[in-house]
């Protein structure tokens, strides 16, 4: 089985424009049913949108606290192949570093860092 993390990074082969990236992350939240519902784990600094109308979702806006206390990165993470835990670790760390903050501006390599990150999150394959 391959997962994401072992996929070759696809270059940019022409020029995106930000209405393109816009679409391709729309797509991205739609296929992955992401919702606007950011969960953050004090103890661990991970943080993840969570699925749209998930128990995830619901629990947090109950509450009215985005500290679950369950991160679902680290679960991932400890599921990882240990193979691949250097890449996952990578791939946690450049999303943790760039959507700390919402981007005001996209480019290609942030959309794919993006896609990849929720892929390995929540995509089995």
């Amino acid at each position: 089985m391959t997962t994401i993390l072992e996929t070759e990074y696809v270059e940019q082969t022409r020029p995106y424009s930000l209405n393109e990236l816009g679409y391709m992350r729309e797509q991205l939240y739609k296929r992955i049913k992401l919702g606007k519902v950011r969960s953050i784990h004090e103890k661990c600094g991970h943080f993840y949108l969570v699925k749209k109308n998930g128990r995830r979702e619901k629990e947090i806006l109950e509450k009215n606290d985005n500290d679950t206390g369950h991160c679902s990165v680290c679960w991932k993470f400890n599921k990882t192949p240990k193979h691949l835990r250097t890449k996952a670790k990578e791939l946690i760390c450049a999303y943790q570093e760039f959507f700390f903050k919402d981007p005001e501006y996209l480019t290609y390599n942030n959309v794919d860092l993006e896609t990849t990150y929720y892929k390995w999150l929540y995509e089995f394959v």
